[in-house]
């Protein structure tokens, strides 16, 4: 895959991840204890989940040539 392309699709993942950090602070603020637990729970989850599609984006494939088999 183009490195471009995995820049640009990346960024929203980065951003969700971001937002996630975000969101679990602003749960520390005073809130009834099951909603602090439950909005936790889903930022956790967003954190969690735009990880993993991070890694699963911008890991190399075996079956495609490295940089250094293509200038050879």
């Amino acid at each position: 895959m183009n490195v471009i392309l995995r820049i640009v699709l990346s960024l929203p993942l980065v951003s969700l991840a971001l937002f996630s950090i975000f969101g679990f602070i602003a749960t520390f603020e005073p809130l009834d204890p099951d909603t602090q637990m439950t909005w936790r729970v889903i930022y956790i989850i967003l954190f969690v989940a735009s990880l993993v599609g991070m890694i699963l984006l911008n890991r190399r494939r075996k079956d495609t040539p490295t940089d250094q088999e293509t200038t050879s």
